[in-house]
């Protein structure tokens, strides 16, 4: 059986299609109050929880067993947002954690969704390797440095992400990809960084990769894996892909610069974060890995 805390979001949807198409297992996803899920499926069994609620955490620990695998995609993901509510981001992205990685210690194996930006700043010139020190830049990555140590410290596994772009799975919530898309289809113009660079992979991807990594290992041995594509572009070059794939006008795409631009993001970001693949690509066994546009 799978658990995914957080399974009701972007990535979380596509962890849920992932296993469905590729495994037999029963899934229990959770969502907060706020986002009830319309998708349903005979193998997935939704569950609100409110990770801070630490008598809602032993309710699902008493689920868990040596056959559980756990996904862990819950936190505040927004750096503007984690920056101006302090408070609330320690209580859901590292104190809910520290109580669910306690709680799930019995669990078969448990994979903590980490981020790129826990690297800081690169170049187009350097990839990171997951052996690299942390070098966040802003209060969202430090956040999540610490978180996976402590998960570290349980023993349990760390997946790093890049920049995820790529079509929504929530019937209700577009992602910016769709975002973009539809303003194309619109004939209406899009800004977007051309001058930040980052590696770059789809959801569907993502999910892909990490069930691959749960299906063959459980909890393997390489304890923190960069999951990322060999193609690095800035948000712009990835939207002159989507336009050509769906034969969209892709003058309508105007580039910026985040070095000039201060208006758009509030807490700083990483300019470039060029992630290093090898690891993945040896555990499961692949040469290349290229984004999926959608």
């Amino acid at each position: 059986m799978y658990i995914i805390i957080g399974g009701s979001g972007f990535l979380g949807r596509y962890c849920i299609k992932n296993i469905i198409e590729n495994t037999n297992e029963n899934i229990i996803a959770t969502h907060s109050e706020k986002t009830i899920p319309v998708y349903e499926n005979p193998r997935v069994e939704w569950i609100s929880l409110d990770v801070c609620n630490i008598t809602a955490l032993k309710q699902l620990a008493d689920k868990v067993d040596d056959n559980t695998k756990i996904i862990y995609l819950a936190a505040m993901h927004h750096p503007d947002q984690v920056q101006k509510f302090p408070e609330q981001a320690w209580e859901v992205n590292i104190i809910a954690l520290a109580n669910a990685v306690n709680l799930f210690g019995k669990a078969k194996c448990l994979y903590y969704s980490s981020t790129d930006a826990i690297y800081g700043e690169g170049s187009k010139n350097k990839k990171f390797v997951e052996s690299d020190p942390y070098a966040p830049i802003n209060l969202y990555g430090k956040h999540k440095a610490l978180a996976e140590q402590i998960c570290l410290t349980k023993g349990f596994n760390i997946v790093r992400f890049p920049l995820i772009f790529g079509p929504s799975l929530i019937e209700t919530k577009p992602h910016f990809f769709d975002h973009i898309k539809s303003s194309m289809e619109a004939g209406k113009e899009v800004e977007l960084f051309s001058d930040s660079y980052r590696s770059i992979l789809s959801f569907n991807q993502c999910a892909y990769f990490l069930v691959m990594l749960i299906e063959k290992f459980g909890s393997c041995n390489e304890k923190i894996i960069n999951i990322a594509g060999d193609d690095i572009m800035s948000k712009y070059d990835a939207a002159v892909a989507l336009a050509n794939k769906y034969h969209l006008d892709k003058s309508l795409i105007k580039p910026i610069s985040m070095q000039q631009n201060t208006t758009i993001f509030k807490i700083k970001r990483a300019t470039d974060i060029i992630v290093d693949n090898s690891k993945l690509k040896s555990l499961l066994n692949i040469k290349e890995i290229h984004w999926d546009i959608g």
